[in-house]
């Protein structure tokens, strides 16, 4: 389950707090000057915690592995990161395999969205909302301050406290009691407040952005009447952002101080939910028999959507010569687009057409030569195809726009292993995991690459100054060297 593996990642938290926080955590007081919360845990800290959960997060395989996703997720949450106030990381946003109505803000920038709430949500100002509110959460540093808050907690304490948080619901609160009994109210209280502070910042910031600031107060409400179906087994969201009348009452008043816009459902927003939709499906082949059906008998609110959901389905179930007609059927009604021609292209690989694929996609590439999904998609389908050195050729020149993209080194590394090319690619799955913040891996890497055969003087001098560098920066302290850059 994702959640008892994520569950797994805060007890890791937990026991690197018990490490690395400090004995004299009780005897800390307010500085004169700058963040008081930076005396407890710094901006670096704060992010190497969450670049720790991250990994393990990764390791248990439960982040939606979807280019087309991820780089919507993405777009959306740096559009509002472009209105807010302090942005102290490097916000990187995911989505989790998970049906369960749910999205979380990690230690460090790293903010999560269960594909369930993703799917619940009527509209993209809903979305949106969600994004906000788990982006003020990080920028006003609220888990530093939840340190920071009672100076006469101890060590283990404040760790099984911010455990408790990211826990959430009963479980959450049960962890924080068991450390403390005397505290554990205040803890809890403290987050509550939290909890309002989010809702004001990520209200501003969704107003600032240009969506509908009263999207917060809609969706909330929309979660309360859901929550009512669930009787003793509320939403998930709601076990650690417990809503309520007034809190509903808040938000919608905060929300009058701007305009009213419409929301205004872009395509991105309307396929990624259908896309979320076929890779949750536990059933592809039944999920297109009934698309088929409410199709056929004129049953859709959004023909679009239902015609390229139905092609999708088909495809995860292999019925690729079904799927093209589904397409070429939507294309005709509707007009090409990216992600059709996306999908378009996919159908043809799989089906065994590399040329017509390739000839897609190099239409698309020309039209989008810049575009992060049609880039790295066009690579991919090279590297399907064996054409592993003009994927490479591509990736090398796509690296300059894109220098620290896991998902472009992770090609390339690909592309050049195909190629027949172990030395750089494990070089760049090195950088893969520099850009995916795991040092460690990172070394083991390069000194692999140099551990094989190496004709190229520049290239083993190169690898050796990259080894050097790491090793410096994972002894003096890897994220802060880097934040440093």
């Amino acid at each position: 389950m994702v959640i008892s593996g994520l569950r797994q990642s805060m007890w890791c938290l937990v026991s690197y707090l018990l490490v690395a926080l400090p004995a004299q955590a009780n005897q800390v007081r307010l500085p004169d000057l700058g963040d008081p919360a930076d005396s407890i845990l710094s901006v670096a800290r704060e992010r190497e915690l969450g670049a720790e959960i991250m990994q393990q997060v990764r390791k248990q395989q439960v982040i939606v592995d979807d280019l087309i996703v991820d780089e919507y997720i993405s777009d959306l949450g740096f559009k509002l990161l472009e209105h807010a106030d302090a942005v102290l990381h490097d916000f990187q946003f995911f989505v989790v395999k998970d049906k369960s109505i749910n999205a979380f803000a990690l230690p460090g920038g790293y903010i999560g969205f269960n594909a369930g709430l993703i799917l619940m949500t009527e509209d993209e100002g809903q979305l949106a909302a969600v994004a906000a509110h788990e982006i003020s959460h990080v920028t006003q540093r609220h888990l530093a301050r939840a340190f920071f808050h009672d100076e006469a907690m101890s060590a283990p304490l404040l760790a099984a406290m911010i455990a408790g948080v990211f826990l959430g619901g009963e479980v959450g609160e049960a962890t924080v009691a068991a450390a403390g009994a005397g505290s554990a109210q205040s803890q809890i209280n403290f987050t509550r407040k939290h909890e309002q502070e989010a809702d004001r910042i990520g209200i501003d910031l969704l107003g600032r952005s240009g969506f509908d600031a009263d999207s917060m107060a809609t969706l909330f409400e929309k979660m309360q009447r859901q929550s009512r179906l669930y009787g003793r087994a509320p939403l998930e969201f709601l076990s650690t952002h417990p809503i309520h009348k007034t809190r509903i009452a808040d938000a919608r008043a905060r929300a009058q101080r701007y305009p009213r816009n419409a929301s205004a459902n872009s395509e991105d927003y309307r396929l990624i939910r259908a896309r979320l939709r076929v890779f949750m499906s536990e059933a592809p082949h039944q999920l297109a028999v009934d698309m088929e059906r409410a199709l056929d008998a004129e049953q859709t609110s959004d023909e679009l959507v239902d015609r390229y959901t139905l092609a999708l389905a088909l495809l995860e179930d292999s019925q690729f010569d079904k799927s093209a007609h589904q397409l070429d059927m939507t294309i005709h009604r509707f007009g090409s687009g990216k992600y059709l021609e996306l999908l378009r292209a996919d159908i043809a690989l799989r089906q065994g057409q590399d040329n017509k694929a390739l000839q897609i996609m190099q239409t698309l590439y020309d039209r989008y030569p810049a575009d992060h999904v049609v880039v790295l998609e066009h690579a991919r389908m090279l590297i399907d195809a064996g054409k592993a050195p003009a994927a490479q050729n591509m990736l090398e020149e796509y690296i300059v726009l894109r220098p620290s993209d896991p998902d472009v080194y992770r090609l390339l590394a690909h592309a050049a292993r195909d190629n027949g090319d172990s030395t750089r690619s494990h070089a760049y799955m090195a950088e893969y995991f520099v850009a995916s913040d795991d040092p460690g891996k990172a070394i083991v890497h390069i000194e692999t690459a140099l551990g094989g055969p190496i004709t190229d003087y520049h290239e083993e001098a190169r690898l050796r100054a990259r080894l050097k560098e790491l090793k410096n920066e994972q002894q003096g302290g890897w994220l802060e060297e880097r934040a440093g850059k």
